[in-house]
């Protein structure tokens, strides 16, 4: 089971675990995606310890070995100092109709196997190790939802399911009210960009050169200059000026199909924001065992570089699906490496759910990648990244 674990802005509390539309507005905001068909676990402790909220996909949970892969998750939780955690399960992205036997059915099996690991901790629990998981809440059909234990006891896992009340819309969440008065940003569900995909279609990838000298980086940089030419002034840009943009984000996709350059900008990644030099030999080792190394804002999820990534990952799918033979195998590498870069910054930024998930894509796409094992382990085992987001 893979996962995201992020704590809380330091120096702020989550606003109400009780409340369903609450915490998965926090969720939205901490995690900044939008959560669906997810486990959202929300974490405290005392001692100074940081909130914390995880989010786990519930096909995994749902599939086997998700129960024991839960208690080891929850044990995690309550290793990092979470004592005491909130349950929310979201169906769909809570809002959006779904059948009533479905929201029964998950609901009641994803809250049993959630009561079962958490029983097993309570019962190992000790003067120098608590544990408590307090409630178990659901968000579905625009509805919030309980799940309890039975008062009179019972085995574990022998929950009731009562709808609790309307789920009321994120912009009606003193969440999202904080989150404008603060200026964190609010991401947005995904959606076909038709600018990337014309961009992919229209490129001409010049042709692989493993010798080239080229700085990843500085293409990476004119690369991103260039959509935001292209997204906010294309209908001011004469044909020539427009071409020069095109060649920038094609040189960049041609550079990335090369392993050398693509491990190359990775580094230049974890460099960013810092005064260290990175060993490329052995950076994935230094990154596992080394917690001075964090990544910079700028290339967590929303930040400009990762969202960069995301959109020219984007532009080659689009050249892969349109270009000539010899460009669609350059635009394939191209797409493969800023899978492979995505997924080492998800999983650097304990975002082991969104990395799980485009290692899937990884897999489907290229079913005999021998990089798609390795970052499979890493982000399901999962191998952590030696910092912590409270360190």
């Amino acid at each position: 089971m893979t996962t995201h674990i992020t704590p809380a802005d330091h120096g702020r509390h989550l606003l109400d675990v009780h409340d369903p539309a609450e915490l998965l507005a926090e969720a939205r905001l901490c995690l900044r995606e939008l959560p669906t068909d997810s486990l959202i676990l929300a974490g405290s402790g005392g001692n100074g310890s940081p909130p914390m909220i995880t989010r786990s996909a519930l096909a995994d949970l749902l599939g086997p070995g998700g129960g024991e892969n839960l208690e080891r998750h929850l044990s995690l939780m309550r290793d990092r100092g979470s004592h005491v955690v909130h349950a929310l399960i979201v169906l769909g992205d809570g809002y959006q109709d779904l059948l009533d036997p479905v929201v029964d059915e998950v609901m009641r099996r994803a809250g049993q196997l959630l009561d079962i690991a958490a029983h097993t901790l309570e019962s190992q629990a000790s003067a120098e190790s608590t544990f408590q998981l307090l409630f178990i809440h659901g968000a579905a059909s625009s509805t919030c939802w309980q799940l309890e234990r039975d008062p009179r006891g019972g085995a574990a896992g022998d929950l009731g399911l009562a709808a609790t009340g309307p789920l009321r819309p994120f912009s009606d969440t003193r969440a999202a009210a904080s989150a404008v008065l603060t200026g964190r940003p609010i991401p947005h569900q995904e959606s076909a960009d038709p600018m990337l995909e014309r961009i992919g279609h229209e490129l001409r990838l010049p042709a692989l050169d493993l010798s080239s000298e080229a700085d990843p980086g500085r293409l990476f940089a004119a690369a991103l200059s260039a959509l935001d030419r292209l997204a906010g002034s294309a209908p001011g840009l004469s044909p020539t000026e427009q071409m020069t943009e095109y060649e920038h984000i094609a040189s960049l996709l041609s550079a990335v199909a090369a392993d050398r350059l693509h491990w190359e900008l990775l580094a230049q990644f974890v460099e960013h924001g810092g005064l260290r030099t990175i060993e490329r030999e052995t950076l994935l080792q230094t990154l596992v065992n080394d917690r001075q190394w964090q990544p910079h804002e700028d290339i967590c999820a929303g930040g400009r570089s990762y969202v960069g990534l995301e959109k020219l990952r984007r532009v080659a799918a689009a050249t892969m699906a349109a270009a000539l033979p010899a460009e669609r195998r350059i635009a394939r590498s191209a797409w493969r490496a800023l899978t492979a870069l995505l997924v080492l910054l998800a999983w650097w930024n304990h975002r082991f759910a969104t990395a799980g998930r485009l290692v899937d894509e990884l897999r489907e796409q290229e079913p005999e990648s021998t990089l798609a094992p390795l970052l499979s382990r890493m982000t399901d085992t999962p191998i952590f990244p030696a910092w912590w987001p409270s360190s």
